[in-house]
């Protein structure tokens, strides 16, 4: 069965310290699938995950050719992928993505999700160099889906959420300590 609740979070520089940050105030059961993509080479991607798993005991997966989504599971993209729903089911699936500078690509995950009918998603952009996310993010508000960016005075480089806030693409822009607070909430 679908997860009906799906929060995305994007990231760039600075981004492990602050997923670690939102991991390690979840609760030990979540009604959510939650899903990261933070840029970073696959070969650290690997011990990304295995250590997100390790702070409060989560499920956390690398995503592999076709990951189904999962209630109470951090998906880590390996690379960039989409998300799809095929019958009851949403899976992520990758896509060969070389036109993107960055790895795993935000921007085509938030703009796949934009798609998905029938569920509700959280978008959070956080600290990250360029621009990556900034469209996919507005393409979901324009779904009527909700979308955070982090505020400059939390980020480590404002650039991602910077981005975001002046496409108009966030609902609301928050620091660290008030997405974390949030999410409490919403899982």
């Amino acid at each position: 069965m679908a997860p009906e609740n799906i929060i995305l979070i994007g990231a760039s520089t600075g981004g492990p310290g602050l997923i670690e940050t939102i991991v390690s105030s979840l609760p030990q059961k979540m009604n959510a699938a939650l899903i990261i993509a933070q840029h970073m080479d696959k070969i650290s991607l690997i011990s990304f995950t295995k250590r997100l798993g390790r702070l409060r005991g989560h499920r956390a997966k690398l995503t592999d050719r076709n990951t189904p989504l999962e209630n109470g599971v951090l998906h880590v993209l390996s690379d960039t992928s989409i998300l799809k729903r095929q019958k009851e089911e949403i899976s992520l699936k990758i896509v060969e993505d070389e036109s993107g500078y960055y790895h795993p690509t935000i921007d085509t995950l938030f703009l796949s999700a934009a798609k998905l009918k029938g569920v509700t998603i959280t978008a959070f952009l956080l600290s990250g160099i360029g621009s990556d996310g900034a469209a996919g993010m507005l393409k979901l508000k324009e779904a009527g889906q909700e979308t955070i960016a982090q505020d400059e005075s939390t980020s480590i480089v404002y650039g991602m959420p910077k981005a975001a806030a002046e496409l108009g693409a966030a609902t609301r822009i928050a620091s660290i300590e008030e997405i974390v607070s949030y999410l409490k909430r919403k899982v």
